[in-house]
């Protein structure tokens, strides 16, 4: 029993410490994660998949097509009928057989009959009777294409387009994943820092309020002050609660994005938001021929131009060949056997003549698409040059706001070590020193907001350029 009850302990201290166990992330691990899970990017996958299946799938309309027919057929009545032939004698100086006419000895010509055709000296009887109940057909068949108009050459292009946006699509959505969870990577952080910020407060105020229930006690102050120091206290611990429950949503965000279990305990390895130079970031204006977007609407316009040639392939003379090797069997004539075996060939060529303009206007409604295309184009490239300045501009706001408060924490640093002092010999009420710790606290969290934007805005910029990687 004491063994049981060990390894029931046992059980429980190691399950207990793997739910506590933490997930240790970097930024880049939580990047790969998330590219790991996302699904977008999956269905993305399978697109490109796809494109890259239709693609081998038009390489072999080039090639000869080999298939087999076979037919039977069963006819519950035979065929009957009777057939008057004329005859043939031969020749007795040539050998051949000719007709066998009636000769006018008077004249040395044919006898005519009443319908105007030459009578004959003999005819010949021919009962037939054909059974079909057993008849059966078997071919094997060779197909070959040898011009279709240009629709296999477009149609391979086509495919060619088609892999090539799918690949882009699979580089914008890693894109959009990569944004995604920088974002709420960042956004974790900087919570944490913000509940570190929101337990000094606490804190700093728990001792205010003790310092100013001593005061008062003794009487060198009143009680105004202790309960201004205690309602000062109240609001920091709510405010800390709040900071608390934002960090876990920020980290069920977080491990939401990167496939892990929304109970899991997450390690954020870069415990602070740090910020490169702006020079070395070398922002500058760039252009947006590398974005994914920028792509796709490219070979937008390209896969209309073979949509043009397909429509028009339609209307254009095809040629081909077909060979065959046929077996006829199971046919009865007059109770005799017949069958028969053959190779034949068949050369087709196919020229459209005349159908009422639709050619025309199948290839007008095609060039209509592609000029759509191309003002989609022209539209959404100035709407993505807009995009990367704004992102631009953007980074260079984030970083001048990250300057400026850094110097106002430097004040407010200074501001609230000067109050506490003056606070302590007397100088200063407890009130002033309540708004000096406010005052600091507000700075402090401004400058985590400050950092944090601009780590999310230099993404964001980067994804504009097309150099997110």
């Amino acid at each position: 029993m004491k063994k049981i009850i060990t390894i029931l302990l046992f059980s429980m201290l190691i399950y207990t410490m793997q739910g506590t166990a933490q997930e240790q992330m970097t930024l880049q691990q939580a990047r790969e994660m998330a590219l790991k899970k996302n699904e977008n990017l999956k269905i993305a996958g399978k697109y490109l998949e796809k494109a890259e299946a239709q693609k081998a799938a038009v390489k072999t309309m080039r090639l000869p097509a080999f298939s087999a027919m076979g037919m039977g057929i069963y006819q519950n009545k035979d065929i009957e009928m009777e057939l008057i032939l004329p005859t043939q004698v031969p020749n007795p100086m040539t050998g051949q057989l000719e007709p066998n006419l009636m000769i006018d000895p008077s004249t040395g010509y044919p006898v005519m009959g009443a319908d105007g055709n030459p009578v004959f000296n003999m005819y010949a009887w021919l009962p037939l009777n054909i059974s079909l109940s057993g008849a059966y057909v078997a071919a094997l068949m060779l197909e070959q294409p040898i011009y279709t108009g240009g629709k296999i050459s477009a149609g391979n292009k086509m495919a060619n387009i088609g892999i090539e946006m799918a690949d882009k699509n699979i580089e914008l959505e890693r894109m959009k994943t990569i944004t995604e969870v920088d974002n709420a990577y960042w956004t974790h952080i900087a919570v944490l820092q913000k509940v570190k910020l929101a337990q000094q407060a606490v804190e700093m105020l728990t001792e205010l309020v003790q310092k100013a229930n001593n005061a008062n006690e003794v009487g060198m102050s009143n009680r105004n002050d202790l309960l201004k120091a205690q309602v000062e206290h109240n609001n920091a611990k709510l405010n800390l609660k709040k900071a608390k429950n934002g960090f876990e949503l920020s980290r069920m965000n977080l491990c939401r994005l990167t496939g892990l279990p929304l109970n899991a305990e997450i390690t954020a390895m870069d415990t602070a938001v740090t910020v490169e130079p702006l020079a070395e970031l070398a922002l500058k204006i760039e252009t947006i021929s590398g974005r994914p977007e920028y792509l796709l609407l490219q070979k937008n316009v390209a896969m209309q131009e073979q949509n043009i040639r397909m429509a028009r392939a339609d209307f254009l003379p095809t040629a081909g060949f077909q060979a065959a090797y046929t077996h006829i069997g199971g046919i009865k004539l007059s109770e005799t056997n017949f069958s028969n075996s053959s190779m034949n060939v068949l050369a087709s060529v196919k020229i459209p003549l005349f159908h009422w303009g639709e050619g025309i206007k199948k290839i007008k409604a095609a060039k209509i698409d592609k000029e759509i295309r191309e003002l989609e184009l022209e539209k959404n490239t100035e709407l993505l040059q807009l995009e990367a300045e704004q992102a631009r501009l953007n980074v260079k706001l984030a970083w001048e706001s990250i300057q400026m408060s850094e110097t106002a924490v430097a004040q407010a640093e200074e501001n609230l070590r000067i109050t506490q002092d003056n606070y302590e010999v007397g100088m200063e009420t407890i009130t002033e020193l309540l708004i000096a710790q406010t005052s600091w606290q507000k700075a402090y969290s401004e400058w985590i907001d400050a950092k944090t934007d601009y780590k999310i805005k230099e993404t964001e910029w980067l994804k504009s350029i097309g150099n997110l990687r």
